[in-house]
């Protein structure tokens, strides 16, 4: 059963373009070493450039924890954890329609 992720979060406005490079560098990541991965989308709101949601869909939970235990996760929490506003918010959701094929 495919886990379905969102982590949304707020970046200090002096710390944007840090936080950005290590998003890409996350994702570009999970796009070359993360086959389980299937979805991984970070957005950046349009009205409030320092708020962030990303969107990710895994295979399982061996995917989830594989991705969790990444090295480039680990840096992506070094950089961007120290940054925020208030904690992440993650949520898991239960889809209930899609086009998306898993």
């Amino acid at each position: 059963m495919p886990i379905l992720m969102t982590a949304r979060y707020q970046v200090r406005p002096h710390a944007i373009d840090r936080c950005k490079t290590a998003i890409q560098l996350l994702v570009n990541h999970v796009k070359e070493n993360e086959k389980e991965t299937l979805f991984y989308m970070a957005q950046q709101e349009k009205l409030n450039p320092y708020s962030f949601l990303h969107v990710m869909v895994f295979k399982d939970e061996v995917a989830l924890t594989l991705h969790r235990s990444s090295k480039a996760a680990e840096n992506f929490v070094e950089v961007l954890y120290p940054e925020t506003i208030d904690p992440l918010e993650f949520k898991e959701y239960i889809m209930t329609a899609t086009n998306f094929k898993l």
